[in-house]
């Protein structure tokens, strides 16, 4: 995870604004454009898992937000129409890029096999999988300062702190918090998703395009 400014409301957008998108290009590519599981594929998939949390982690950015309204140099004008709007709109689109990725996941286990019982319930849990590794990444990347890049770098640090957590009830708490806001949000973003797209497609089916003759 990228660590963020303790300066209140200056931090890096940009960055973290690609952290957010890489998970949802990973998950374009692993479930939309390759149609063959080959051995980069796998080396993919376990990358994807770990950059996943990046999306989800932009919302605890929200304690910037927090810290501009506390700020003695926030007017008004400044906070109505400049940064709510801004990080309405920054937190949306990064949870956007992990609500897709999620899903575009889960539709490439839904069609691997139809038949299959096992993929049918892996499929059927995939998401719920998702919020929980999420949950525990934003959770060591906020409060134990470990980055994405750590799984690699030094492995046995990041087990030692994850079971050290685990074992802490304040710890485990606080997972299941941000794993319950994953949870809701993504049921809130997918819903609306598709209320979008079926409004969308019926515009088109009423509206087609006239070709010339």
């Amino acid at each position: 995870m990228i660590l963020m400014s303790t300066t209140p409301v200056h931090f890096t957008v940009v960055t973290n604004l690609v952290l957010a998108l890489l998970p949802l290009v990973l998950a374009i590519y692993l479930f939309k454009i390759s149609h063959k599981r080959s051995v980069s594929w796998w080396i993919l998939l376990p990358v994807f898992i770990a950059l996943l949390p990046n999306s989800a982690y932009v919302l605890t950015d929200i304690i910037h937000f927090i810290a501009a309204l506390r700020s003695p140099t926030m007017t008004p004008i400044h906070l109505i129409f400049i940064t709510t709007p801004f990080y309405l709109v920054f937190l949306s689109l990064c949870f956007e890029f992990y609500v897709l990725s999620v899903r575009f996941g889960q539709q490439y286990l839904e069609n691997i096999n139809p038949k299959s019982r096992a993929i049918k319930w892996l499929s059927i849990i995939f998401p719920t999988m998702m919020h929980l590794l999420s949950a525990i990444g934003v959770y060591l990347g906020r409060f134990q300062r470990l980055e994405s890049s750590d799984i690699i770098h030094q492995p046995i640090i990041v087990f030692k702190d994850l079971l050290l957590d685990l074992s802490n009830g304040s710890s485990s708490l606080i997972i299941l918090g941000l794993f319950s806001l994953f949870a809701v949000l993504y049921y809130i973003f997918e819903k609306t998703n598709c209320k979008i797209y079926a409004l969308f497609t019926y515009h088109k089916a009423i509206n087609p395009e006239h070709n010339p003759a």
